[in-house]
């Protein structure tokens, strides 16, 4: 599974400035990012455990907030 982006274009893209300040607050609050039962940290921890530490479940799981927020979700 690649970790990098094909195009260049951020994932946060199309939001304003207040829905992405949003995002990140609920997602640091610890709240559901979107699809249902998935929260931030535990999409952090699984990802921490898969992919060896914590900085990199960090990243695995702000890829997916992003993408999730892109989709509509």
């Amino acid at each position: 599974m690649a970790l990098y982006r094909k195009s260049k274009k951020k994932p946060s893209a199309g939001l304003s400035r207040k829905e992405k300040s949003a995002t990140v607050k609920a997602a640091r609050a610890g709240k559901d990012i979107g699809k249902k039962g998935k929260m931030f940290s535990k999409i952090a921890a699984k990802a921490a455990s898969r992919y060896g530490s914590a900085e990199r479940g960090e990243k695995v799981a702000g890829s997916i907030l992003w993408k999730h927020k892109a989709k509509g979700r």
